[in-house]
Order: C-alpha cells, then structure tokens, then sequence
C-alpha cells in the first residue's frame, strides 16, 4: 500500500540533520511516556506508536504509562512533578492546558509548568445526526432546530468536554437552540447515538468513520478546515456557509519545565522525522487524525491561543466549573 507524504513532511525531513547531534548521550536509560486516558482509545495508540518509533528513532527504550482521570489532570501533574532530565514525557490532548484549565477552580499545574516538544497530530470531528433524524444537510437540521427550539438533544462526552464546546460551537454558529446531554464518555455517547436515543453529536473521526459507513448514524459536516480523505462527499461547515464552526482537537508532546534544552531539541528531531514516517502517516490516517509537527515555540503559541478561544466561549456560555 502506497502512502503519501505531505509537502510539510518533507521539508521537515530536509531540516533534521542539524538536530541530531543535539544530546547524543539521551536517552541512556528507559523514557517513560505518560498518556492521561485510559488504555484503548485513540490517544493510546497514538502513544503507544510514538513510543515504539521514538526507541527505534533513538536507540533507546520508551515505556508508555496510562495515568487516567480528572480530565487528564492526574497525568500531567504527574509529569509536572517529575524530574527535569526528559526522561519522562507527557502525551497531551488539546484540552489539558486549553480547556480543562478553564472549568477548575484550582489545578495543580500551569502550562509554565511543562517544556513544550512539539505537535504530533490533529483530530479532526465530524457533526453526526441518527439514521432517522428528519435533516438531511445542514441547512435542513438547522431549520428543524429553528422550528423546534430545544427539542434537538445533542450527545456531549461530559460537561466541559472538547466535544461539548464543540457541539456548543456548532450550535451557536448556527443560531439554534439544543438541548446538551452529558454522558460519561466518548463510548455511552456513540452507543445511544447507534440506539436513536439522542439526536446528534460532534464526534472524532475514528468512532465517526465506521460508524457512518456502516449505516449506523450520518454525517453532515466536519468542523475541519478542510474535508476529510476518509469522509470525502461530507463538506465542511465553512463551505456551507458557517465559517466560525471549525474546530479541532490535537496531542503533543510535552517535558517538564526546566528540561536541558538539548534533550528537547533532540527529542523535537526525532518527533518531526517520526510524524513525517510512511509508518506513522498511514497510522494516523487509518484512525482518521492527521500528523502534524511543530517547534517548541509554536506549539507553546497553539497551546495559548487555543486556550484564549475556549477560555472565551466558556466564559461566553457561562458553563460553570466542574471542580
């Protein structure tokens, strides 16, 4: 099977050379790579195939830690804790430092706390109704809202979730009124979605993708900037008209803060040449996410201005804490 290699990806392979004289004593002893979720989900294998790749990558051992629970917080303090010599590394999502931070009255660390690496990956949602749901496209579910204001149900993965903020944005950006149910969880939201329980949901690729190929639920738009390989005749909103409905979540990479600067650099080289890997490509695309890269630097500026756009439409539609 053949696999494309983005123009991005190149140009990152072409810039690696430099870096990779960068501490050439790390890793001498095994890196323990602490995932904030439970084993199974798709940040497991992202994790699992960053931490497979980074040993062969650099000739050292990588151990992955599933530390799970308070909306990634136990994770990441844990990492925050941890001492400064790269020898143990966070695998965040999006809402670790942009989203959690918003909805706790007290959290144990602060981005300021943590060494950004680099980006690994986007995850790209999809905005799906049930299989007997009246709307057909977007317009049509936005009208049925219109005349039924607050009888849509609309599944969410928890109050304060990146899939409930999305669902908020997906709603607001259409100017309807929905009513938000909160379940525990990506899996009891996909098994009423399949039963007809609720009526719609914004929904990660990977439990989107079969899902909807299977005749299970529809999909009428994806929230990514563009249309999705693995859902190629659904649009997105901005083509249909809403340009503020995109949204999106990603994982990255972090150490802790105070980390020698030569063990980030070197870990940043290996992580842009493994995300620009046939091997790596074909496994993101398979699950339906999307590999990206980035400096230190600008994944600190992702983290930040993601953070100041939920932080605003949290404080916008008033959701209160959930600690």
């Amino acid at each position: 099977m053949s696999v494309r290699i983005p123009a991005w990806a190149l140009v990152a392979l072409a810039s690696l050379a430099p870096l990779a004289q960068a501490a050439p004593g790390y890793p001498d002893k095994p890196v323990t790579l602490v995932i904030p979720f439970p084993p199974g989900g798709t940040s497991d294998v992202v994790g699992r195939q960053l931490a497979m790749q980074l040993g062969e990558e650099l000739g050292g051992t990588f151990v992955v830690n599933n530390k799970a629970g308070a909306s990634s917080m136990i994770g990441a303090t844990f990492v925050a804790r941890a001492p400064k010599d790269g020898y143990t590394l966070l695998l965040s999502s999006g809402s670790t430092f942009t989203v959690t931070p918003h909805l706790m009255t007290r959290m144990p660390y602060t981005l300021d706390d943590f060494a950004p690496v680099s980006a690994i990956a986007t995850v790209p949602f999809a905005f799906v109704v049930k299989k007997d749901f009246p709307a057909r496209t977007v317009a049509d579910y936005a009208a049925y809202a219109k005349a039924h204001p607050g009888k849509i149900n609309n599944a969410t993965n928890g109050l304060g979730s990146m899939v409930h903020l999305l669902g908020e944005l997906a709603a607001t950006g259409m100017g309807v009124d929905v009513t938000q149910v909160h379940y525990k969880g990506a899996s009891p939201a996909t098994v009423d979605m399949i039963g007809g329980v609720v009526d719609s949901n914004v929904e990660a690729l990977t439990s989107a993708v079969p899902n909807v190929r299977a005749g299970q639920y529809r999909a009428l738009a994806v929230l990514s900037p563009q249309r999705q390989p693995l859902l190629p005749d659904v649009p997105t909103f901005a083509e249909l008209g809403y340009p503020e409905i995109v949204g999106e979540t990603w994982y990255a990479v972090f150490a802790p803060a105070g980390t020698p600067a030569p063990v980030v650099e070197r870990l940043n080289g290996a992580l842009r040449k493994i995300t620009a890997s046939p091997q790596f490509v074909q496994t993101m695309q398979q699950i339906g996410n999307q590999p990206r890269s980035s400096s230190p630097e600008e994944l600190r500026e992702i983290t930040l201005r993601e953070s100041q756009r939920w932080g605003d439409l949290i404080q916008k539609l008033k959701i209160p804490p959930v600690q």
